[in-house]
């Protein structure tokens, strides 16, 4: 029954907590707004500025790259591996130096 007494009472003292803080704002904060901006706006015939575009990508550094490849020349160059990748691993594989053996570190 105390809780019940409880949120009345604070139903009642939110309003009067409201009108207090309203007392105490300045009257400044009430002026009447301008209604011109609003009925411009809803004009169809008002004048839309321009939309601007600016890229977000424009400044940035564009890669670690100097030149640019011929995407004709590397398709072509890569159409070579009939089979795909695995010719691929196999000519690196064949072109790689040999393996010098490591001395194993001493425990």
């Amino acid at each position: 029954m105390a809780g019940h007494w409880l949120a009345v009472g604070s139903a009642f003292a939110l309003p009067l907590l409201t009108q207090a803080a309203l007392a105490q704002t300045p009257a400044a904060v009430f002026l009447p707004l301008n209604p011109q901006p609003t009925l411009q706006a809803l004009n169809p015939q008002s004048a839309v500025p321009p939309a601007v575009y600016r890229s977000t990508l424009a400044g940035l550094p564009r890669g670690v790259e100097d030149t640019q490849l011929d995407w004709r020349r590397s398709n072509d160059a890569v159409g070579q591996f009939k089979r795909g990748h695995i010719d691929l691993l196999r000519l690196e594989q064949k072109n790689a130096a040999p393996a010098v053996a490591q001395p194993k570190a001493a425990p």
